[in-house]
């Protein structure tokens, strides 16, 4: 998806992960022209963190793909950049 920015397009994208330092270095390596990275929030159980995804990719019209690895009950974080 895009989003609109400063008079250009751009496309995003937020996912949901346990290990943020990891998932960062793997998009770092997907999408060289990576920027905006930000934590949108941490949850308590995936399925929470699932549900703020699915938000956060709704409003701001973001990529977004259901999953995420790791157990229910681990601290999961919602995150989004640009690219």
């Amino acid at each position: 998806m895009f989003e609109f920015f400063g008079g250009f397009i751009m496309s995003c994208r937020v996912g949901m992960t346990t290990d943020i330092d990891s998932r960062k270095r793997y998009w770092e390596g997907q999408h060289s022209g990576l920027y905006g990275w930000e934590i949108l929030g941490t949850y308590n159980t995936k399925t929470e963190a699932q549900n703020a995804e699915n938000n956060f990719a709704s409003s701001c019209g973001c990529v977004s793909h259901p999953g995420g690895d790791g157990n229910e009950d681990d601290t999961w974080h919602v995150y989004k950049f640009s690219y």
